[in-house]
């Protein structure tokens, strides 16, 4: 039921200017979800039209970028035409500063807000956004929730990292509702970045949430944590996925071990969400076309066939305050055939996450390790790993032991990560008492330190 916000007004409900935006913005997602892909990529470049010529205008650096192309904006925008803007990275977006910010941003899209990637990537980036950017989030935030049916009236939990003193352990934070829109369960939350994997079972056991929101690493890491101390959560109905690449391995083990659906999505904090886990096919995501044009491209920048893999290019369609236009956000990915749902959403098959978290050959070639789908745990109890390429031939296995290797156990477990990665790296395990976590909260399990 919608929450009342007017004195005394408990039925029918008039919502607050707030939750009308975001009632508003959901009722056209019900229909445009369903819309054919060709309808949504028009509807898409009509946005980016008046977008571009905002930021030619009025951006000092991202307009002289634009001007340089020699395209006319003025006129209408068609995807080859818009395909030939040159890709925006990271380092570009690091070293603009200020200068890519519009200075004459809409005074009717709000305050302007600050948001920063984590710097999990090894590049972190500020990104700055208005109040329509936010109405945006809120939107496909609850569209999430109704898209997988979840009880409203439930518990809510979201393990995450915050700034230091925010939703520390043993405690965490309370709120009264998880969704401003609707009336609902509590939230409660609890600071992954400063916390341990054992605070994180207590504070779970003591709450018993129905939906646990976190990183798929962190999730991983507590699935295996309770595999060693036999602990079951029956309580629990779904567990939800965020901000990193979820693997095949991390879902299997994930589900397995708490006995509930993993639904992911795939989202940054600069552009909000991208791509959702469909409720009706868990094998797809569908973009976000609503709020994003995503894009997958080779390495020459062309469009890759669908099943091929390649770079994420995103265009935030909403942002009029710093230019997200093919934002070369660091991730690799690959898109699907139409989904059996009918949606018109574009499909991903998968997201291969950060180009940083792929294993890198001397060939040239990449390979996504998926560790986690080899169950090293049951070799030996093996509570945590990360691994590290520190060169072409060289890979350190840092492994959080909870006793040391007993008989044929470590040579067991070396072949079986050897024979994983197809190759004959130089494999050195070295045993730590922790692993510590990016200051962000999150985890990386495999970090490649060779160049690209």
């Amino acid at each position: 039921m919608l929450k009342p916000h007017l004195t005394g007004l408990n039925w029918p409900v008039v919502p607050n200017k707030l939750n009308a935006d975001t009632l508003s913005l959901l009722y056209q997602f019900d229909q445009t979800q369903w819309w054919s892909e060709e309808r949504l990529l028009a509807h898409q470049l009509g946005q980016i039209s008046p977008m571009l010529r905002h930021f030619r205008d009025t951006s000092p650096l991202y307009g002289n970028k634009l001007k340089a192309t020699g395209i006319d904006f003025d006129g209408p925008l068609d995807l080859e035409t818009f395909r030939s803007i040159p890709p925006l990275t990271r380092s570009e977006i690091q070293d603009a500063d200020k200068a890519l910010l519009s200075t004459a941003i809409p005074k009717d899209h709000g305050r302007l807000l600050t948001a920063s990637s984590s710097g999990s990537t090894g590049r972190p980036v500020t990104a700055r956004k208005t109040d329509v950017n936010q109405a945006f989030h809120r939107a496909l935030n609850l569209r999430n929730h109704l898209w997988h049916k979840r009880d409203l009236t439930a518990k809510f939990a979201t393990i995450r990292g915050y700034d230091p003193g925010v939703a520390m352990a043993p405690e965490g934070q309370h709120s009264q509702t998880w969704t401003s829109v609707y009336k609902t369960g509590p939230s409660i939350q609890l600071n992954s970045a400063h916390c341990t994997l054992g605070e994180q079972i207590h504070w779970i056991t003591k709450e018993r949430p129905v939906y646990i929101l976190s990183y798929p690493t962190n999730l991983h890491a507590l699935a295996l944590r309770c595999q060693e101390i036999g602990l079951q959560m029956p309580w629990l109905k779904s567990l939800i996925t965020f901000s990193e690449a979820l693997s095949p391995g991390q879902r299997e083990v994930i589900e397995a071990t708490f006995g509930v659906l993993v639904e992911d999505m795939y989202s940054a904090a600069e552009v909000s969400m991208i791509a959702v886990q469909c409720p009706d096919a868990p094998e797809n995501y569908h973009v976000q076309s609503e709020n994003v044009l995503m894009e997958v491209v080779d390495d020459d920048g062309n469009p890759c066939a669908t099943g091929e893999t390649g770079r994420i290019l995103v265009t935030d369609l909403h942002n009029f305050a710093m230019p997200f236009i093919r934002y070369e956000i660091g991730d690799l990915a690959m898109f699907g055939e139409p989904c059996r749902c009918g949606r018109g959403l574009p499909v991903v098959k998968r997201v291969f996450g950060r180009t940083r978290n792929m294993l890198r050959l001397e060939s040239g070639e990449q390979i996504f390790p998926d560790i986690a789908a080899l169950h090293l745990n049951e070799i030996a109890p093996l509570r945590q790993y990360q691994m590290i390429q520190t060169s072409y031939d060289d890979i350190e296995m840092k492994l959080n032991l909870a006793r040391p290797f007993e008989g044929d156990e470590e040579a067991h477990m070396r072949k079986m990560i050897l024979d994983a990665l197809g190759r004959p790296f130089n494999l050195h395990l070295i045993h730590v008492d922790d692993i510590p976590r990016h200051p962000s909260g999150k985890f990386e399990d495999f970090i490649s330190q060779v160049p690209a």
